[in-house]
């Protein structure tokens, strides 16, 4: 079920094998830090045994969009999950590439 943060990001949960599956759709921006912040702990429910942030249909993505996939990241780890960036696409994976994600994330 299609979710909004903010009205601006577009997002739907769902669970495959065991892991949380967070796909992204249209932006990723400072306006969406708030509601991004919120949506955490569903993310990293307990009984999972990781985050996949499916990227595929995110067209635009800023700095502060790179700092809340950090802060899950960071989260992730306290709660003994891991996160990976699936299918990122164009100007996104530019993006994450010219920061360095490809050492932060497993990439699928």
């Amino acid at each position: 079920m299609p979710n909004h943060m903010e009205e601006r990001v577009k997002y739907e949960i769902s669970e495959n094998s065991g892991r949380t599956v967070l796909t992204l759709h249209d932006q990723l921006t400072f306006s969406d830090r708030t509601a991004f912040d919120e949506l955490i702990p569903q993310l990293l429910r307990n009984g999972n045994t990781g985050v996949v942030v499916d990227m595929k249909d995110l067209t635009y993505m800023d700095s502060a969009g790179l700092g809340m996939l950090l802060t899950l990241r960071d989260r992730a780890e306290k709660a003994k999950s891991k996160v990976a960036i699936r299918g990122p696409q164009g100007d996104v994976k530019e993006l994450l590439r010219l920061s360095c994600f490809d050492t932060l994330f497993a990439f699928e």
